[in-house]
């Protein structure tokens, strides 16, 4: 939204203020089964750091690009706005994939013939 902004802008005039624009923010995902429930594959310790840790730090830093972002394209800076590009591909990128990645892991799950 931000980029389709400053584009439809001219960067020669300056930009009007513009009030809170409401950017998108994003937040860790539920996992659909708990960290223990993945062992001995995975540890529940390791499933809650890569959880808690490594994918908040993919949101918190996206979160942070995409501010910097919209403050950069109100203010019609065109050289920041391309300068975070690559922060914003590479953590939103990093938050996409470990969404996806979470939902593709299962418990395993051990059942037994009902008529034996």
């Amino acid at each position: 939204m931000a980029l389709r902004t400053l584009i439809a802008r001219n960067p020669l005039r300056a930009a009007a203020p513009v009030a809170s624009r409401g950017i998108q923010t994003f937040s860790l995902p539920d996992l659909p089964y708990d960290y223990g429930e993945l062992e001995p594959a995975i540890s529940a310790e390791i499933m809650q750091l890569h959880h808690q840790k490594h994918h908040q730090t993919y949101i918190t830093n996206y979160n942070k690009a995409l501010e910097q972002l919209d403050a950069a394209a109100a203010k019609g800076d065109a050289s920041t706005v391309v300068k975070l590009q690559s922060a914003i591909k590479f953590n939103g990128g990093g938050h996409v994939n470990h969404s996806i990645f979470w939902k593709n892991l299962a418990p395993i799950r051990v059942s037994t013939p009902s008529n034996v």
